[in-house]
């Protein structure tokens, strides 16, 4: 018999990434294993199919077989919880897998501004080759150690404190056909699909804002947000196709914008043709960047969060409410949640466009000041 149930009967935060089955473990066991939410079960917009959307992965033998590391990890861990002091482990990135720690803060705050866990594209054996020779600065790494390019280029900025700038940035920002658009999006990734013909975990795009600079130097914003539970792809790539139009570069920062509109062109057919020109507009910023400059105050990182405040410190993520992409989705699920009062679906809606608003400007203002430089 089909097991079925209404989307709306399953609340997200009963559902999380996966559900953990053990039944009589130890004496009498039955089964072991893990029932997860199935990507590829396709949602037909009335009934959830429960044989569908979950799949099961006996891990019977498994389980029964670990049994004697299990109790050995717990005594372990009650000899860690009996100490009257915390064990002496170098904070490193194992502690952010699985899952950051929740002491990360308390064991990092004497760690340098110019931490070599910070470092870009540092891998875990050079990581750990400088912890052995008791390196955490970014600065003290000896110049005959092996670096890439970009790694060696971090250095030498941290230790002349002075910025790197490649001439060829001018150009490549210059370069670029009026009007300029500045771009960004927000989605939202549910693991149970609201909506017909879509997949657990899927990417739905439901925000966009665009600063429009024109060639006079005058600047435009528009945006879009959608505030109802309904499906918002096929309102998005329309409002989103008569904003930027026909001609002008597309700033974007890093590839995530090309990759929603290319998944949305494979999705919906009839727009094809019209989003994928969009792919050959883009620009990307974070590449401009990580290829040609940087700066001693972006700890190691290209996200647009260290490299916005570096370059236009009046722009601060710590005014924001929202200060971050996942915490943007959760808050747009909160708004499209019955329960939610009035008031607050209000707030949350100011605060998203808030957010969004702020990225796109955050490129208009870091083009600005690279320009300056030239």
């Amino acid at each position: 018999m089909k097991s079925s149930t209404s989307v709306k009967e399953i609340h997200l935060p009963d559902v999380a990434v996966q559900y953990h089955v053990l039944r009589g473990l130890g004496v009498g066991v039955e089964k072991a294993g893990i029932l997860h939410l199935n990507n590829q079960y396709v949602y037909d917009g009335k009934d959830l199919d429960l044989g569908q959307l979950f799949l099961f992965s006996d891990l019977t033998e498994r389980v029964l077989g670990q049994q004697e590391e299990v109790l050995r990890r717990v005594n372990q861990l009650k000899e860690v919880l009996a100490a009257d002091s915390p064990p002496m482990i170098q904070p490193s990135r194992h502690c952010l897998r699985p899952y950051p720690c929740e002491f990360w803060d308390h064991c990092t705050e004497g760690m340098p501004e110019s931490w070599i866990v910070s470092l870009s594209g540092i891998i875990g054996r050079k990581l750990k080759e400088l912890e052995t020779l008791g390196v955490t600065d970014i600065r003290e790494i000896p110049e005959e150690f092996s670096l890439t390019a970009l790694q060696a280029r971090i250095r030498s900025c941290l230790v002349e404190g002075k910025e790197f700038i490649d001439p060829r940035l001018g150009h490549e920002l210059r370069a670029v056909e009026y009007p300029i658009h500045f771009l960004d999006f927000e989605t939202v990734s549910p693991a149970i699909p609201r909506y017909a013909h879509t997949r657990p975990f899927q990417t739905i795009p439901f925000q966009w804002s665009d600063y429009l600079l024109h060639g006079d130097g005058t600047l435009e914003h528009r945006e879009y947000l959608c505030a109802e539970d309904k499906d918002p792809r096929e309102e998005f790539i329309q409002t989103l196709l008569e904003a930027l139009g026909e001609r002008g570069a597309v700033f974007i920062y890093t590839t995530y914008e090309k990759d929603i509109i290319a998944g949305l062109a494979q999705q919906f057919a009839r727009y094809r043709e019209k989003l994928l020109p969009l792919l050959e507009r883009f620009k990307d910023l974070y590449a401009l960047i990580r290829r040609n400059f940087y700066h001693p105050q972006f700890h190691g990182s290209f996200s647009l969060k260290d490299v916005l405040p570096a370059l236009v410190p009046s722009m601060k993520y710590e005014t924001l409410a929202i200060q971050e992409g996942s915490i943007a989705s959760l808050q747009y699920l909160r708004m499209l949640d019955p329960s939610t009062l009035p008031g607050e679906k209000d707030k949350i809606r100011k605060d998203l466009l808030a957010y969004c608003g702020h990225d796109t400007l955050g490129m208009v203002k870091i083009r600005e000041e690279l320009l300056k430089r030239f």
